[in-house]
């Protein structure tokens, strides 16, 4: 669910209060936009002096905007955690038009520097109206509600549980969109923690909900995991087990184990030391059943 407070003041939006909230990624009281990139549009800071108290970034077009357009967007290329249930907060400058923007959040899968659409994975904000006056504290909660998660594979929102390469945000026009220069700005980027939280109750009922999923038990202990997880599954007969690590493109990553095994529970020690950060599947093979189960590396 999303929230929108307003501020008073510009001085309010700037008070110690103001950037003392969760996790900050950027309150722009440095004047350095070397992560920074955009398209379409330009940006720059607001002032010649580095303090936080009035600086913020402006974000505007050189040529007058028409309306039903797309306008251009900037990206924050810096690693950031930004865990599912607690909110992205930014802090926006209205354009007191027909305008919205969406927040994006950038998963570097492949590990190649870049945002690709066939490998990595996107987490997309609906539209947020930019039709009004002054500034707004956003609040946009992390969740299926309120992001749309973008992948050509079978993801979820595990991915969370991994640093997002970069924040991006993509301005667009409305039919309503009264023709002329593009002018916002951002202040802050942030992380608010969720103070909702399940009862021991409900994660006992969502542990048990899960290990009913699994036929053979499957688990890794940790999971993330850096660099090594102990995975544990349980045969209700013996047979032969075939258990190899894939990455989320389907790649083979190592075969742990390949033979026949007695009844009962078996564990084995997966060691990435030598991969990437990301998503990895193990997939258990017996003669007449087939499982897979998700794990986060995370270094």
């Amino acid at each position: 669910m999303m929230r929108i407070v307003t501020t008073l003041t510009i001085l309010l939006l700037f008070s110690v209060k103001a950037f003392s909230q969760g996790n900050i990624y950027d309150d722009f009281s440095k004047k350095d936009l070397s992560k920074w990139i955009w398209g379409g549009i330009d940006m720059k800071y607001s002032h010649e002096t580095d303090n936080k108290e009035n600086g913020y970034v402006e974000v505007f077009s050189k040529a007058p905007v028409k309306a039903n357009s797309y306008i251009g967007k900037s990206a924050k290329y810096s690693f950031m955690m930004f865990s599912a249930g607690n909110y992205v907060n930014v802090m926006l400058q209205g354009v007191n038009n027909d305008a919205t923007v969406k927040i994006e959040l950038l998963y570097d899968i492949d590990n190649n520097g870049k945002y690709n659409e066939d490998k990595d994975i996107m987490l997309m904000s609906k539209p947020i109206p930019l039709n009004f006056s002054g500034w707004k504290e956003i609040k946009v909660k992390l969740d299926q509600d309120n992001f749309k998660l973008i992948s050509k594979f079978d993801d979820d929102f595990t991915v969370t549980e991994e640093d997002a390469m970069a924040i991006q945000f993509e301005y667009e026009s409305g039919k309503s969109y009264k023709e002329k220069k593009f002018e916002t700005g951002i202040a802050l980027i942030s992380e608010i923690p969720n103070k909702e939280t399940l009862t021991p109750k409900d994660s006992e009922q969502t542990s048990q909900q899960k290990d009913k999923e699994s036929y053979f038990d499957a688990k890794n202990y940790p999971n993330p995991f850096n660099p090594t997880t102990t995975i544990s599954y349980t045969l209700k007969e013996g047979t032969n087990v075939r258990l190899t690590v894939y990455d989320r493109l389907g790649r083979e990553v190592k075969t742990l184990i390949d033979e026949n095994q007695n009844a009962g529970t078996h564990t084995v020690t997966f060691d990435g030391g030598s991969l990437p950060s990301g998503i990895y599947f193990y997939r258990i093979k017996t003669n007449d059943k087939t499982e897979v189960q998700k794990m986060i590396l995370a270094k």
